[in-house]
């Protein structure tokens, strides 16, 4: 019951955001437009208020972090096996790698992990802190993988310095590392900031699923979704039991590992020259696969 009233509400909102995108109540050009304030404001209010309180010692997070890179590299490499099994133009390899691997941690990951904690966990910065790394990782990886391992320092350097999400987590980090002061009408702006994070950024997904329904390439985005919410879940469970994770960190990692395929991963590859089909299709199917599994995810670190 607990695992259904931790899920089911944040389903209800990215049903609403779609039907309410369907019906054009919501416009696409306004989706666009909150999807900004989601990325460029409210979650990284949320990202920098949990990672400044972060106390939990930095080998946790290290663990973490390790065992989903070591999955993410793992499932990184079948995408681009699939890729060529089913014999994809060698121009989608990249986009089906990364739609494999690039998780929806913050628009996803972060609300599921904020529902199934008690209000105050120590958890949940210790999992922002987990999703930073995650963050820098999928960027890095990702401008590798679409631009066919030639990435040059000055685009993945660009890719890091320019996600809001990511450098949030850094100044946290920072900031709570430095024991800085923080003024009283500062700290209660970014908790209402904060406050708004989940739903906005559901609604979003829920546009995004709407405006980017599943076409082309179907055979495609049905490996890359099994990938990521199948595969890469399963293969993160094995990690975090050889590496002795405590039930915590469990969560962190099979939350993270669950969730849908990024919606970043289809703005990089419509601007990096990707695949903009399988991408779109992938954030669409995974979304609608991820529900059972982050279930699981649940039960099993429950």
């Amino acid at each position: 019951m607990k695992i259904f009233e931790t899920l089911a509400p944040l389903v209800l909102l990215i049903l609403l955001g779609c039907g309410l995108a369907r019906i054009r109540f919501l416009g696409g050009q306004f989706i666009n437009d909150l999807n900004k304030l989601a990325f460029w404001v409210v979650l990284p209010s949320m990202i920098f208020v949990n990672a400044s309180h972060a106390s939990a010692p930095a080998g946790r997070a290290v663990s973490v972090w390790l065992v989903l890179l070591g999955g993410t590299l793992l499932i990184c490499g079948a995408g681009y096996a699939a890729a060529w099994f089913l014999r994809l133009p060698r121009a989608s390899h990249g986009t089906m790698a990364q739609a494999a691997f690039r998780g929806n941690a913050a628009f996803i990951g972060l609300p599921v992990m904020a529902f199934s904690l008690p209000a105050g966990s120590p958890v949940m910065p210790l999992a922002v802190v987990v999703m930073t790394a995650m963050m820098a990782t999928y960027n890095i990886l990702a401008v590798l993988v679409l631009q066919g391992g030639r990435g040059s320092i000055r685009e993945l350097a660009f890719s890091v310095a320019t996600n809001p999400l990511l450098m949030a987590g850094i100044l946290g980090l920072l900031w709570g590392g430095l024991s800085l002061p923080m003024p009283t009408f500062v700290d209660r702006t970014l908790l209402l900031l904060s406050g708004a994070a989940v739903p906005i950024s559901l609604l979003c997904i829920g546009g995004f699923l709407a405006l980017h329904p599943i076409s082309g390439r179907a055979g495609a985005v049905l490996v890359a979704a099994t990938l990521k919410v199948g595969v890469l879940p399963a293969l993160v469970f094995v990690g975090a039991t050889l590496a002795g994770l405590d039930p915590s960190e469990m969560k962190i990692a099979l939350i993270f590992s669950a969730c849908p395929t990024a919606a970043a991963s289809y703005t990089m590859a419509a601007r990096m020259g990707g695949d903009q089909q399988i991408a779109s299709g992938a954030v669409a199917a995974s979304t609608l696969f991820s529900g059972p599994v982050l279930a699981l995810a649940l039960w099993l670190t429950r």
